[in-house]
């Protein structure tokens, strides 16, 4: 490894729970289940998708909803010492995430040092209710329009830097994790690669993904 670099969803990778989907089932009316079966149904695209999901949401309800977030969520066992060992090893910290940065930013302020970038989506307080707004579009790499292009961001802005090292969990971290040298996955990502027969390394915490990067360099 001559300059590699670690790239990391936020929703379900480094929270143990979807962050996302708990603020909607816990804050929006019912009807959010009709919005997400057609997100994975591909009736919605993923961006489309997400901001019909917090468009159910007043705005009014933001510190609340902040409040309880970070009352609530967890972040990965071995999160702190997996960025302290990344620290010290001159290894870049990168999160790319399909997420608000009302939500991200809060969980991940007190690691806001060990990290080098945090991009997402960011959310809009202005009007009634909650609006989206997407500032890294698809790139030619994704057609998903996913409203957060990862791809995009990593070939953007480290396309100098190798290898890629990728953790992730979900279906938005398909095609970025195709795009990477080092797979780190779990849940529906594991599954996908494992169907696609593309090597990946599973783990359950930061602990499990420390110890084979210490192999692994």
């Amino acid at each position: 490894m001559n300059n590699p670099i670690v790239f990391s969803d936020f929703d379900g990778t480094i929270t143990e729970k979807d962050v996302l989907m708990s603020i909607v089932e816990h804050f929006a009316p019912p009807f959010w289940k009709e919005i997400w079966k057609k997100i994975f149904t591909r009736e919605l695209t993923i961006s489309e998708g997400v901001r019909q999901l917090f468009h159910l949401i007043p705005s009014s309800r933001k510190e609340e909803i902040v409040n309880w977030v970070l009352k609530n969520m967890r972040i990965r066992e071995g999160f702190e010492d997996f960025l302290l060992f990344l620290k010290k090893k001159d290894i870049p910290f990168v999160v790319v995430s399909g997420g608000l940065d009302f939500y991200i930013h809060p969980l991940l302020e007190p690691y806001k040092e060990l990290i080098t970038a945090i991009y997402s989506n960011k959310a809009k307080f202005d009007e009634k209710y909650i609006e989206v707004e997407f500032i890294y579009k698809c790139n030619n790499v994704c057609k998903e329009d996913c409203g957060m292009c990862k791809p995009y961001i990593m070939e953007k802005h480290y396309k100098d830097r190798r290898p890629w090292i990728y953790i992730g969990d979900s279906i938005t971290d398909l095609t970025a994790a195709g795009l990477s040298d080092i797979i780190f996955a779990r849940d529906y990502l594991a599954k996908t690669l494992r169907d696609l027969k593309i090597q990946y390394f599973p783990f359950n915490n930061f602990i499990d993904i420390r110890q084979k990067m210490i192999k692994l360099i």
